[in-house]
This record gives structure tokens, C-alpha cells and sequence, in this order.
């Protein structure tokens, strides 16, 4: 299963659609004057009817994935009802345009010649305001798809690597390193803002590889949205969780809130692998603290320096095993 958004067609937003229509009208013609301001309604009930094709083949949001579904409510900044009533809205909003559209093309056929135009242009009226009526919802939903289309397709049943931990701390170089993804790097915190998929081979199997943003030791309702698609990917994709410690001179947080962060993602039962990063220029207090503060709690860790290629053999090997483990359950 892939992106279930990446092929939906998106329609014109409203006002985009209606100057569509507006610059189509003077250039249909009939072979009467009844038959032109039929055609012209037909045509642009061909264009309501782009935003009924729309709704038709949305994904039923009850049927996506957890991942997929989380995606959705998180790129729309609001709750999945909200969603769920937009959707119908258009629904309704199309279908009645649609209705009015074809009871006026009754009314020409059955009017008198000279009223053909000026009912054309009651339609077009009628019509055109409903869907301006209805604009905040049908633009919404446009704008939403369009965000979700730019996702990278993630596989939910393929098996997964995701790389966690807090703002930089190696991540994207640490993906980069092990998988096909290049992703933006940059010595500065958030430098991902979305998730990166990369790949590759065990033993033949596809192995996917995330690269999720860095989160904060916060509580959930304070974390903004790159960070809750990073929480995201770890809670609802099912694969082994590579969590990575900064324990260099240069080292943004402390091992308290990395350690915090740590004990959240456990949380989730999931795999996970646990990294002491930029090993090559730890220091000594923060790595003392951290590495007490695992042993503390029963944790293993291993050391690496994903820039500069120590250890990463190693962890490359851990990775593999627990990957073969998890293909044969």
C-alpha cells in the first residue's frame, strides 16, 4: 500500500472553476439559440460534476491505514469529523448544483426562444453562488489533498527502519549513510520538516528507511506539526526504531530531555535499537550521563559516528538481524 492520495485528481478551487466556465460560455454555440444556452449549461454542469468525481474517489478515511489516517488529520490541522463533513458538503453542494443546472435546462427547452439566454444566466447565477457559498470547505479539501499528494509513499506493510531522536542529532546523515534517501543536512534544529523514505536490500527482501523529524521533550499538545509527523511514523508503522543520542561537545539537549524522549518512544513497544551519536567528539560529562542513565535502566546502546563512519558496520549488522527476525514472526 502506497500514498492512497498520490493519484487523485484535484479539481479547480471555486473561483478558479467558475472563471473557467466564464471563459468557456462565449465560445459554445448551437444550432439554435435554445440549443447554445443548453450546451453552455451542460458544459458547466461537466464542471460541478469534477467535484462529485472528487468525493467519489477520495479514500474512505475509514478504511486508510493508522498511518495514512494520523497523516490526514495532522496535515489538516483539525479533527477527522471536520474532514468527514467537507466531504459531504461537496457532496450535497455538487448534486444540488448539478440539479439546478438541469432543471433550468428543462425550463429552456420548454420556454420561449427569447427567455433561453436569460435563464443561461439565472443558472450560471444560482449555481455559482452556491458554490461560493460552499468555497471555504471545497478550497479546503482541494488544498488538503494537494498537501497530502506531496507525501513520499510509505508502504505501511513493508519492513521498516525509523530513525528517531531529538532536533540534530544526526538523523538525515545517519540515513543518508545506510539507505538511497539524500536528504537535506544541515547543522541546525528541524532541518527536516518532513518524513524522507529511503531503501534497501537484505538478503533480497525491501527493507524502507524513515528519516522522521527531530522532536522535542514537550508534552503532545505543545508539539507543533513536523513533530507529531515524526510521532506519528513511529507509532503507527510497525518496523525497528533506530533512536539516536547527540553526545557531542556541540550537543543541543540534555541527557535528561533526550533520555525523556527515549522513554516515551518505548512506550509504543517497538524495537528499538539505541545509538550514542558523534562519538568521535563526545563529551565526557554528557556521554557519562547518558550511558549511566541507560545502564540504569537495563538498555544497551552502541556507539557510532554516522558522519564519519565509525561504527555504522555495526549497526548496520544489529539492523539486519533484527529485520530478519522481524520478517519471520
Amino acid at each position: 500500500m502506497l500514498n492512497p492520495f498520490e493519484k487523485l485528481n484535484c479539481p479547480p478551487k471555486v473561483e478558479d472553476l467558475i472563471k473557467i466556465v466564464l471563459g468557456r460560455l462565449p465560445k459554445i454555440s448551437g444550432n439554435t439559440i435554445k440549443d447554445r444556452e443548453i450546451r453552455r449549461l451542460i458544459y458547466y454542469d461537466e464542471q460541478v460534476k469534477r467535484y462529485l468525481n472528487f468525493v467519489n474517489s477520495f479514500p474512505r478515511i475509514d478504511n486508510l491505514h493508522p498511518f495514512y489516517k494520523e497523516a490526514l488529520e495532522i496535515t489538516a490541522g483539525k479533527s477527522i469529523d471536520n474532514i468527514k463533513i467537507c466531504l459531504s458538503i461537496i457532496n450535497k453542494t455538487s448534486l444540488t448544483a448539478s440539479s439546478i443546472l438541469k432543471r433550468y435546462i428543462n425550463e429552456i427547452r420548454k420556454s420561449d426562444e427569447t427567455l433561453a439566454n436569460k435563464l443561461m444566466r439565472q443558472a450560471f447565477g444560482r449555481v455559482s453562488s452556491l458554490l461560493r457559498k460552499r468555497k471555504d470547505c471545497i478550497d479546503w479539501i482541494i488544498d488538503l489533498t494537494k498537501n497530502m499528494k506531496k507525501m513520499k509513499s510509505i508502504d505501511p506493510e513493508m519492513p521498516t527502519v525509523i530513525i528517531a531522536g531529538s532536533p540534530n542529532v544526526g538523523k538525515s546523515t545517519l540515513v543518508s549513510k545506510i539507505s538511497s534517501a539524500k536528504p537535506e543536512i544541515a547543522n541546525y534544529p528541524f532541518t527536516t520538516k518532513e518524513i524522507h523514505v529511503g531503501h534497501f536490500d537484505i538478503n533480497g527482501i525491501k527493507v524502507q528507511v524513515i528519516d522522521t523529524p527531530g522532536i522535542l521533550d514537550r508534552p503532545m499538545k505543545e508539539r507543533n506539526q513536523i513533530e507529531r509527523k515524526a510521532i506519528n511514523a513511529i507509532k503507527n508503522l510497525n518496523g525497528i526504531i533506530v533512536f539516536l543520542f547527540d553526545i557531542s561537545q556541540q550537543s543541543l539537549y540534555s541527557p535528561k530531555e533526550q533520555f525523556d524522549l527515549l522513554r516515551e518512544i518505548l512506550e509504543f513497544n517497538k524495537n528499538a535499537i539505541i545509538a550514542l551519536n558523534k562519538i568521535d567528539s563526545k563529551d565526557e560529562k554528557l556521554y557519562a550521563e547518558v550511558s549511566k542513565m541507560l545502564r540504569e535502566n537495563s538498555l544497551n546502546f552502541m556507539e557510532i559516528s554516522a558522519e564519519n563512519n565509525i561504527g555504522i558496520d555495526d549497526l548496520k549488522e544489529e539492523i539486519k538481524k533484527r529485520v530478519l527476525e522481524m520478517v519471520k514472526q
